[in-house]
C-alpha cells in the first residue's frame, strides 16, 4: 500500500489526568463544539482534495488523551470518522493516548468505532524520570498496554521524548531499546522544548534543567534513527511541527525545522 497520509485533528487535553512538568495544559483550550466542526471540515477538506487517495489516508485524532476524554465526546467524535472508514473511502483512525487509559473494554470500544492504529505517549521507559515528570504512570503500564493494543489487532506507535527533565542520553537510548521489545509498527521521537507556564520552564530558569544544544539533540536523534531502523521499525515523526517558529510561549531548547533532515545528514 502506499503511504499513508494523515488527517490530523486537533484535540485538546479535555479530561486529561496529569499535569506533566514539559506541558501547559492550560494554553491549549477549545470548546468541544468547535473541535467537532474543524473535525468535520477537515475530513470534508480531505474528501475533496484528496479524492481517490483517501483510501490510503487516516483520521487523525492527535494533541490529548484521547481515550482519557469525556467518553460520550470521544465517541461523537468517532462517530463522525468512523462511517467514511466503514464504508471504505478512509484507511483507517488513528488516535494517541496515555498508557494507563487503555484497557480491553476502552479497546473494543475503539474497534467497532473504526481506530486501526493506536499511539502512546510512552515518553520514557525509566521510572525514574516518569516519575520525575509527573507522567502519573510507569513503564509496566506501557508494556502492557502495548501488549493489549496488540492483541486486539491495532497497528501499535510508541512515542518517547529525549533530554527530559532527570534524564540523559544513555537513559534515552535505554528507552529506545526498551520500545524497540515491544515491537511496535512505527515510533515518534520528540525531544523536549521549554513551553512557557510550564513546571519545566520554572527549572530550566532556576537553573535546575539544563536545554541540550542543537548539535547534542541531533547526535542523540542519529543514535536513535539508527537502532530504530536497524531493528526495523520506522519512524514516522522526529521533532515538533515547524509552528513552533511562530509560538510566543516557546522559551528554549533543541528546535530545527527539520530534525529528521539534519539526523540524516550527521548519520552520512
Amino acid at each position: 500500500m502506499d503511504k499513508k497520509t494523515n488527517v490530523s485533528i486537533f484535540v485538546p487535553h479535555f479530561g486529561c489526568p496529569q499535569r506533566c512538568t514539559f506541558c501547559n495544559q492550560s494554553s491549549i483550550t477549545g470548546a468541544r463544539g468547535d473541535v467537532f466542526e474543524n473535525a468535520s471540515k477537515a475530513i470534508e477538506t480531505a474528501r475533496k482534495t484528496l479524492g481517490e487517495n483517501t483510501v490510503n489516508a487516516e483520521i487523525a485524532f492527535f494533541g490529548g488523551s484521547f481515550t482519557a476524554i469525556d467518553r460520550q465526546f470521544m465517541l461523537s467524535l468517532l462517530s463522525l470518522a468512523s462511517p467514511f472508514v466503514k464504508s471504505g473511502e478512509f484507511h483507517g483512525i488513528r488516535i494517541s493516548t496515555r498508557p494507563d487509559a487503555i484497557d480491553s473494554e476502552i479497546l473494543s470500544l475503539l474497534r467497532e468505532n473504526g481506530v486501526t492504529a493506536i499511539e502512546l505517549g510512552a515518553q520514557s521507559m525509566s521510572d525514574r524520570v516518569l516519575s520525575m515528570n509527573r507522567r502519573g504512570h510507569d513503564s509496566e503500564s506501557v508494556r502492557k498496554a502495548s501488549a493489549l493494543i496488540k492483541d486486539y489487532g491495532f497497528e501499535l506507535g510508541l512515542q518517547m521524548m529525549t533530554n527530559m527533565y532527570a534524564s540523559d542520553a544513555k537513559t534515552d537510548i535505554y528507552t529506545a531499546k526498551e520500545l524497540i521489545k515491544l515491537g511496535p509498527d512505527t515510533v515518534r521521537i520528540y525531544p523536549t522544548l521549554v513551553i512557557e507556564g510550564t513546571e519545566l520552564c520554572g527549572l530550566y530558569r532556576n537553573n535546575e534543567y539544563r536545554v541540550s544544544t542543537l548539535e547534542e539533540t541531533v547526535e542523540l536523534c542519529s543514535k536513535l534513527l539508527c537502532l530504530f531502523e536497524q531493528n526495523g521499525l520506522r519512524v514516522i515523526r522526529l521533532g515538533l511541527h515547524s509552528t513552533i517558529d511562530n509560538d510566543k510561549s516557546f522559551v528554549a531548547g533543541a528546535y530545527h525545522p527539520a530534525p529528521g533532515r539534519q539526523s540524516a545528514q550527521e548519520r552520512g
